[in-house]
């Protein structure tokens, strides 16, 4: 028995140093102490920043840690522009630009912005906004444009847009067809500057270089700029409103039918909602209902395979012939057996489950409906209020195709129920709407402000006005025509709008047309002027407010 313990005990033992030794062989990660946070710094540049009469065909950056370049085709902005983009490469701690095969022009100031491209090798710490500036003359020139770049229409910042100088030589097309001499971008405030400018004249432009090829190229890229040349030992203070063009040329980008009933034609820009769409043969099967203004939409019924549409514009001498898919008769018989067919019914304008007391309520349908055969006796409509329950008797109007409106007056602060039976009523094609209950209450006058709004115009021109809520949506719109023996001050009033902060807008409407108009570069037209009041007019509910607002 002692033998046996013996024996065992020595196993242990020699197990005990096993694992010791293999502890001791493992390779522990180090930790490596606190992570690196510190952007690189530049030690040393052959030849120095800020060198007159430079020659060199290399330039040497060196730092104090292993450096790499990112996304240098895009951070790097040389100005004035080269003909050739030089080399730049990092090798170990220094950052190599070969300047060989590039020609720089004499008595010339140029600027190396490096943006955000300067990394460290391991923890990507970015040095910002390096820049490497020299002279190939006996001089560094040292003037100075800024400024900001705002959205035309909304006045907001624009950032990431392209400002350049161009010859003041050049006429306006040269936005299109040559890179800028000088360049920058802006930045999250929509401000931005150029530096190291000669004295001289230029053209300016801003715009939305999209596809980053240094040119404007219209479509989706936005434009913005000034009247005049301006000069670099006298401007400085550069404002540019940003704006899309309207094209020259429209066209269809998509035609087609989402489901059976409605087919939709969107095109590449707004058509002033006069687009006006039949079938030459079968134009009473056809009718458009309003959508945005870059859509016309279109209600059939009893056509199938293909719907072959023409399409004219508010310019008679515009037409589009359009062809569109459709379900065959025979799987439209069937998908309608099936009730598989969409027939929708909204109750506008409901905000959250409350109809405004002072409304019209309308019943939207997605399709066009047969309002002449409407079963009164499977619609009912009832009205709860202190607690006394009335069944009315709802009479309807009918409004284009789609939509019917309910004559009933609807009281305050009360709860209403509409029911509309399967079968009430249906589709051009025949398709009864399934059983539907539509429950709803009315607000209380208390439940709103009112506004009394003076306006200081700084013309006599006609302005659009437009009362902004915090989304930025338009609350309310009026328009003011303006005479010569009109008062500069006006007041207008806006009643029933919800608790909140609303913002007010105008738009000088210079050509009358009741609706803001974009510009237009080569015919040298500028987008007509927007002004903004950004001070919040805060309204309470069951609170009557006044506000004042001279426009500048």
């Amino acid at each position: 028995m002692r033998v046996y313990c013996l024996v065992k005990f020595k196993h242990i033992i020699v197990l005990f140093l096993a694992l010791l030794m293999w502890r001791c062989a493992q390779v522990a990660p180090l930790t490596g102490g606190q992570r690196d946070s510190q952007a690189p710094k530049l030690l040393n540049t052959i030849p120095q920043n800020i060198s007159l009469n430079f020659k060199a065909k290399f330039i040497e950056l060196t730092f104090d840690e292993y450096i790499q370049v990112k996304d240098i085709a895009n951070q790097l902005v040389i100005t004035p522009q080269l003909k050739n983009q030089p080399e730049v490469e990092a090798k170990g701690k220094k950052v190599i630009i070969n300047l060989s095969y590039t020609e720089l022009l004499p008595n010339t100031t140029y600027r190396f912005f490096f943006g955000n491209s300067i990394q460290d090798m391991h923890e990507g710490n970015t040095l910002s906004n390096f820049e490497y500036v020299f002279s190939t003359g006996n001089k560094i020139d040292s003037l100075v444009i800024e400024g900001k770049v705002n959205n035309a229409f909304n006045l907001k910042a624009e950032s990431d847009i392209t400002v350049g100088l161009y010859n003041s030589s050049e006429s306006d097309s040269v936005v299109w067809k040559q890179n800028p001499l000088y360049f920058t971008k802006t930045n999250s405030n929509g401000v931005f500057s150029i530096n190291y400018l000669p004295p001289g004249d230029f053209k300016a432009f801003a715009f939305s270089d999209k596809n980053k090829n240094l040119k404007f190229d219209g479509g989706e890229e936005m434009i913005g700029f000034l009247n005049n040349t301006i000069n670099s030992n006298v401007d400085s203070n550069l404002i540019f409103t940003l704006f899309k063009e309207k094209p020259i040329k429209f066209f269809v980008k998509k035609a087609f039918s989402p489901y059976y009933g409605m087919a939709k034609v969107i095109y590449n820009a707004e058509q002033d909602n006069n687009v006006k769409a039949f079938q030459e043969s079968q134009d009473k099967l056809l009718c458009t209902e309003g959508g945005t203004n870059d859509t016309c939409s279109v209600y059939y019924h009893d056509i199938f395979d293909t719907l072959k549409l023409v399409v004219k514009h508010a310019n008679k001498s515009l037409i589009d012939t359009i062809s569109i898919n459709l379900l065959s008769n025979e799987k439209f018989e069937r998908l309608k057996q099936e009730r598989k067919l969409l027939l929708d019914i909204e109750l506008k304008p409901l905000v959250n489950g409350v109809m405004p007391y002072y409304e019209t309520a309308a019943l939207k349908f997605n399709a066009a409906m047969d309002f002449t055969s409407i079963d009164m006796a499977k619609v009912n409509l009832t009205r709860k209020q202190d607690t006394i329950l009335t069944k009315l008797s709802p009479q309807f109007k009918a409004e284009g195709c789609d939509r019917l409106l309910l004559l009933e007056k609807l009281s305050e602060d009360a709860v209403y129920d509409l029911v509309i039976k399967s079968g009430a009523i249906k589709t051009k094609f025949g398709l009864p709407n399934d059983s539907v209950k539509i429950s709803f209450r009315t607000s209380l006058p208390d439940d709103y402000a009112s506004l009394q709004l003076k306006l200081l115009f700084p013309d006599k021109s006609d302005y659009i006005i437009q009362l902004m809520n915090d989304k930025q949506e338009i609350a309310r719109e009026l328009y003011c025509e303006q005479s010569i023996s009109s008062s500069a001050e006006q007041t207008f009033s806006f009643k029933n709008l919800l608790p909140g902060n609303y913002y007010v807008k105008l738009i000088r409407d210079e050509n009358k047309n009741k609706m803001w108009d974009t510009g237009h570069l080569l015919q040298k037209t500028q987008p007509e002027t927007v002004y903004l009041n950004a001070i919040p007019i805060k309204l309470l509910a069951n609170w009557d407010s006044e506000s004042e607002w001279k426009v500048k």
